[in-house]
């Protein structure tokens, strides 16, 4: 079933070219501010248990240490709280569009940070799964600016999709933490 949403995207360029599970695609900053990060990584389990854990998102805490706690708070809302040192954000985040088993949009609705994305999921066989992940953010603080000019979110998105594949990987499967039904916020 298709569920649609519309998000700001960055049109592709050209320069996004298909890589190794290491290679950080692209990090760049956008005349408005917004840097946007590609990243891939590869998943040694079939796309139906690696989408189902990426959409369960009560259970990133487990395997993501700066996220403190996710808490749904509808159909296609969740409350995120993470912490990075001293730094503690909150924020609320929409799903905009899901087509199981191949793409998932969201964005922050309200919070102190603001950032958009999707995941694309492809099977490459019946076990290996390829999951490409595009964040766009909006840096707010002084210290937000400087870690997107030094690249830092390069780094988070490449080191959240290594703990995602050692986490599904060890467990051999989803967590089933969360009963999540995403729709659209359109019916």
């Amino acid at each position: 079933m298709k569920r649609r949403g519309s998000t700001d995207s960055v049109p592709d360029d050209g320069s996004f070219e298909p890589g190794d599970e290491e290679t950080a695609k692209r990090t760049r900053t956008a005349e408005d501010g917004v840097s946007t990060v590609q990243h891939s990584i590869i998943v040694d389990l079939p796309i139906a248990a690696v989408y189902k854990q990426w959409v369960d998102f009560e259970s990133y805490p487990e395997f993501l240490p700066a996220v403190r706690e996710v808490k749904l708070t509808g159909e296609v809302y969740s409350r995120w709280t993470v912490a990075i040192s001293k730094l503690s954000r909150q924020f609320l985040v929409e799903i905009l569009e899901q087509l199981p088993e191949e793409r998932l949009v969201w964005r922050t609705i309200e919070g102190d940070v603001w950032f958009s994305g999707d995941a694309t999921f492809d099977a490459i066989d019946k076990q290996q799964t390829r999951v490409d992940v595009t964040v766009h953010w909006k840096p707010v603080s002084a210290m937000e600016r400087t870690a997107a000019a030094l690249g830092l979110a390069g780094r988070v998105v490449r080191g959240t999709l290594e703990a995602f594949k050692t986490y599904i990987e060890s467990t051999g499967g989803p967590s089933g933490h969360s009963r999540i039904k995403v729709v659209s916020p359109k019916g």
